[in-house]
């Protein structure tokens, strides 16, 4: 049911946004101006999908949104939650959990170009999980795909919101006001709100009357234009057609001028003479192949390889364990907590080979990765930041 959508842009981005939702968990992102409806026609197509086991979670765009969203699917944080930390305990959830996840953000203009690409790389990449980013027209501006990398790649669609059209405005305002307000008045606000039907019902409330009139939204009663208009028309009508019919009768023939055809240049023949065909028929002859002794090269290369092999030996030693060099480091995250980190560990040992902890003298645990070569420290390095990880690669100063 499409009717409750006011407005043919936002009809058909909901049918496409509802689509998206029904083959995966995606990404999007939706601006424009307030109070056109961005948010409704996204709860409408999460509504639609989510199952008894989802979640869906609206949150309001800040900074403590690591916590916020730990706390409304049921995870108790600290108020000061670090991001590997956030990124640990969210991703624990996600293996327990069996439904999705739907994540709302609405004002997320209020986001800064660093917190935008943070919501999308650590939440964007993760299965079981949709991300709807919301914001107004300024959103638009922290979208350049300079400034928020390669995130980017993780978003299924960037959509313009458009307000609807008016007779979609006028057809709201009949159904909801059952016609009482009149199609003058409507257009009015139409033209006041920018299409926006939040903004109209706020000027409504403001004028403090219903139904309202157009003296109430500040259009003062002025000279009646169409109908001096229509005899300004009348009159400058009759007095083209007196014009034209006295012209006619008073105005002399013209005598037309006809100029002699211009001269047509004479053509001349110029074709080049037909040519013949010349035959080449030279007689070549054909050069004698020599005569080859296959078998006498296949007996010399196999003495030449039974002499080799004779002086080989083929006793192969015993097989030694191969420890790789460790000449780079890819530190991952550092805890304060010693568990967080072992956590870590064990977590990322199931992927990579080389996981190793380095505790300091100020008590934090860094998680490292060890790796033979930079190529393979920037490939894990790689693999981390699209879990969301901030990972830094170093030479080892001493392989040991």
């Amino acid at each position: 049911m499409l009717s409750d959508i006011f407005g043919e842009d936002k009809r058909e981005k909901y049918l496409i946004i509802l689509n998206l939702l029904k083959d995966d968990d995606i990404v999007g992102i939706l601006y424009g101006k307030k109070g056109i409806g961005k948010k409704f026609i996204v709860t409408k197509a999460v509504r639609n999908v989510a199952g008894k086991e989802d979640i869906v979670v609206f949150m309001e765009a800040s900074d403590g949104w690591y916590s916020q969203l730990l706390s409304r699917i049921g995870i108790p944080v600290e108020s000061d939650l670090t991001r590997e930390e956030f990124l640990l305990r969210f991703i624990d959830f996600l293996e327990r959990f069996n439904g999705r996840l739907f994540v709302i953000f609405n004002n997320s203009q209020r986001f800064t170009e660093k917190q935008l690409a943070e919501v999308i790389q650590l939440l964007g990449f993760k299965e079981k999980v949709s991300v709807f980013v919301i914001g107004d027209d300024s959103l638009k501006e922290k979208l350049n795909p300079f400034k928020i990398g390669r995130v980017e790649a993780a978003v299924n669609f960037i959509f313009e919101v458009r307000p609807p059209e008016y007779s979609e405005f006028l057809r709201y305002f009949n159904e909801k006001y059952g016609g009482k307000l009149q199609e003058k008045v409507v257009k009015k606000l139409y033209q006041l709100s920018g299409g926006s039907i939040k903004n109209a019902e706020d000027i409504i409330i403001k004028t403090g009357k219903f139904p309202v009139t157009l003296e109430d939204l500040g259009e003062k009663r002025g000279f009646p234009v169409v109908p001096f208009v229509v005899l300004v028309v009348v009159i400058f009508t009759g007095g083209i057609y007196y014009l034209f019919l006295y012209g006619k009768e008073n105005v002399p023939e013209i005598p037309t001028r006809t100029e002699p055809p211009p001269p047509q240049p004479e053509i001349v023949d110029k074709k080049l003479p037909e040519e013949g065909n010349i035959e080449h028929l030279l007689p070549v002859k054909p050069r004698k192949k020599k005569d080859l002794n296959l078998q006498f090269l296949v007996d010399e290369v196999s003495e030449g390889i039974t002499e080799a092999l004779e002086g080989i030996d083929f006793d192969i030693p015993p097989l030694k364990h191969y420890t790789p060099p460790r000449r780079y480091a890819v530190q991952v995250a550092s805890f304060k907590n010693e568990k967080n980190a072992l956590r870590l560990k064990e977590r990322l040992s199931t992927k990579f080979t080389g996981v190793d902890l380095i505790k300091r003298k100020n008590g934090i645990t860094t998680v490292v990765i060890y790796a033979a070569d930079k190529k393979l420290a920037e490939e894990i390095s790689d693999k981390l930041r699209k879990e969301g990880f901030k990972p830094l690669v170093k030479k080892v100063r001493n392989d040991g």
